[in-house]
């Protein structure tokens, strides 16, 4: 890996353990121990509480992603000014943390109201697959030829992708809506694949859509998910697929059906908190595989048309 990669690397793994610690406030009721923002009750240093501490560093990890993301946009500047692309995606991401750290004072201000709380977590996945890009984007040549190999497996990896980030958005949704235990049941909602929504009050039946929506997306990302690992597996061993992309591919697979029995088990444990973190968390492993295997194939395709001399060098092959 270059210094640029091995920095966009860090600031990924920063992200995710932000998504994680961001849920165990959420879960542990803690989003307000800090009901200031940027300080803590008017100290740089919280008080010793439990939810002001979760809270605390929550919004530590926050600020080191901000150096961090700076960090990048001067590397990008330094070590890569000949492509525009990836120094205009890195000033993204700087403007995307910004958006984020706002984003999270509103989320204080508005005692996280359910709007706030869902914008706030779009803006962190929207980080990560961002960094995503990078640190794939970065493994290749600066030229590619519009026009490569097959973008075959392309297609459908973008819509799992872009399923996956739906799913997390609605998951958010349903708990900022207190929507999470609005069925008791799991697979079935009421005891049925589609609840009797025209038999609810308005205000239940909002609620309660919103939820099975939430599980009807979820079934979409795990039947997309499932036949392009069968594609990936397919072209792996027909040799038209590398060993990077499959196994990106694979983790998604792998981790997708984890991710499924535990947002049961958030039915069943009635929302244990420790079932609501690793839930967000595995969703978020599986949108950085999704949205990482996308970009692998897309510009893998595009450079198989390179001359040999010319071939890329695969994210994480660098020395």
């Amino acid at each position: 890996m270059t210094r640029f990669q091995k920095l966009v690397a860090a600031t990924l793994a920063m992200t995710l353990a932000l998504v994680i610690v961001g849920v165990i406030v959420r879960a542990t009721g803690s989003g307000l121990g800090c009901p200031d923002w940027p300080f803590c009750y008017g100290q740089v240093i919280p008080p010793l509480d439990f939810k002001a501490w979760a809270e605390w560093i929550h919004r530590l990890i926050a600020a080191v992603i901000g150096v961090m993301v700076l960090g990048i946009v001067v590397l990008a500047v330094v070590d890569h000014r000949d492509r525009r692309g990836l120094v205009a995606a890195s000033v993204g991401v700087l403007v995307l943390v910004g958006f984020q750290a706002w984003l999270g004072r509103e989320t204080v201000r508005l005692g996280n109201s359910g709007a706030s709380v869902t914008a706030h977590l779009a803006a962190a996945m929207a980080v990560a697959g961002l960094l995503a890009f990078l640190l794939v984007r970065a493994g290749y040549p600066a030229r590619l030829p519009e026009r490569g190999g097959s973008q075959s497996l392309t297609v459908p990896l973008a819509f799992t992708a872009a399923a996956t980030f739906a799913m997390l958005i609605f998951g958010a949704n349903v708990t900022a809506a207190d929507a999470a235990l609005i069925f008791p049941d799991w697979p079935l909602m009421g005891g049925a694949v589609v609840p009797p929504f025209g038999d609810m009050p308005v205000d239940v039946a909002t609620v309660a859509f919103t939820h099975a929506l939430h599980r009807y997306v979820g079934v979409v990302v795990g039947v997309s998910l499932a036949g392009t690992w069968l594609a990936a597996w397919r072209g792996r061993r027909a040799g038209r697929v590398d060993a990077t992309l499959y196994r990106l591919v694979t983790v998604a697979a792998v981790l997708y059906p984890l991710q499924a029995v535990v947002g049961a088990l958030q039915v069943w444990t009635r929302l244990a908190p420790w079932t609501q973190t690793l839930h967000v968390a595995l969703a978020a492993f599986v949108w950085v595989a999704a949205i990482g295997a996308t970009f692998v194939s897309y510009y893998g395709a595009r450079a198989a048309a390179v001359p040999a001399r010319a071939a890329p060098v695969p994210p994480g092959a660098r020395s």
